[in-house]
């Protein structure tokens, strides 16, 4: 049995002759919408996925829109909290949506604290940081695959790396210094967002070790940034005991970008293109469900497909990107699992 798992950053999908954030115009016109939600319907349609995990919807009747007259019409898809003003995540599934969930706030307050050395010989006193909610929403869902297998879905969108300025000032006529001070609150707060959405995962997994994860999401960072990192949780140590060491591998994801790396010759995955810079900020990981090195696994990855044939460097291209087209590419991601009949939940180790 294949199942198919995609991420699908939209870029400020909403309803024709709206504004978004705090603009004062529409951010489409009836002309703009009606191609956005064509290209965004024509996408969906080559990727055929099963399982897509949505960023930057602003209304859920924008992605109705998108879906209209597709075998995905009539699909279960549920819109994490659209306010209309700011972007929020969402879902769609071929398979039932059995429960929702939108996490707003972050699950602990964090607390900042040096080195020692550093501080000495004054004492290092943790300083809480006041950030209380992530800046999209976590959505969480829980899709019933059969009768006997369901699987947990979390769709993310962590802070962007667009620096967090002083009020009066833009990134045209910030100084580099203070352009490198908002880069550096932003990189904080997708740090703390990332270790919230770890401490998500590590609940979700002492609850039900044997309910398989999948992570999709704009996660903002490469996929070897620290950030990305800290929520796909580092391999155990090879001198742990053994039942140490399978126990710590159940809290362990799988970056899909990595399995297929190893399998190919060249790498050229990206999703993204800032300043001629190439990036991989989308991505999909899964849980040790699926590793190729897990005796218990139940499933694997067969390959990992990216559409961003659309992405353009302006840096080397005179191209335009057309203002209803993403400016990310779409990932999706094939995996192979047992037959209905045989697929029952497992013990990872």
């Amino acid at each position: 049995m294949k199942i198919s798992i995609a991420t699908f950053n939209a870029e400020n999908l909403i309803t024709a002759d709206k504004p978004i954030y705090d603009e004062s115009w529409p951010h489409y016109n009836q002309d703009q919408y009606q191609r956005k939600t064509d290209w965004i319907r024509n996408q969906l349609l080559k990727m055929n996925a099963d399982i897509i995990g949505f960023q930057e919807i602003f209304e859920e009747q924008a992605l109705r829109d998108c879906l209209t007259g597709t075998c995905m019409e009539n699909w279960p898809f549920f819109v994490a909290n659209p306010t209309g003003k700011y972007p929020v995540n969402a879902i769609l599934s071929r398979f039932p949506i059995v429960e929702t969930e939108v996490i707003e706030h972050l699950p602990f307050v964090f607390d900042f604290f040096d080195d020692k050395e550093m501080t000495a010989p004054l004492e290092s006193i943790p300083v809480n940081i006041p950030l209380k909610k992530f800046s999209r929403g976590v959505l969480n869902a829980e899709l019933k695959i059969n009768e006997n297998f369901s699987v947990l879905v979390i769709v993310l969108h962590l802070k962007s790396k667009r620096p967090i300025l002083p009020d009066g000032i833009d990134r045209d006529t910030a100084t580099y210094p203070e352009l490198a001070k908002g880069c550096i609150r932003s990189l904080i707060r997708r740090s703390i967002e990332s270790c919230g959405v770890r401490q998500i995962l590590s609940d979700e997994i002492n609850k039900d070790e044997s309910k398989p994860i999948f992570i999709l999401g704009d996660l903002n960072d490469n996929d070897t940034a620290v950030t990305s990192q800290v929520i796909l949780g580092e391999e155990p140590f090879r001198k742990l005991l053994p039942e140490e060491r399978i126990k710590r591998w159940t809290h362990v994801f799988q970056n899909c970008r990595d399995i297929q790396a190893r399998k190919s010759i060249e790498n050229y995955q990206y999703t993204y293109i800032h300043n001629g810079h190439y990036e991989s900020l989308d991505n999909i990981f899964v849980s040790n469900h699926f590793a190729d090195l897990n005796s218990k696994r139940i499933g694997r990855i067969i390959d990992v497909r990216l559409y961003n044939d659309h992405v353009i460097d302006d840096k080397t291209s005179m191209d335009k990107k057309p203002v209803y087209v993403t400016d990310h590419g779409q990932v999706v991601v094939n995996i192979d699992l047992p037959e209905p009949s045989s697929l029952v939940p497992t013990d990872a180790g």
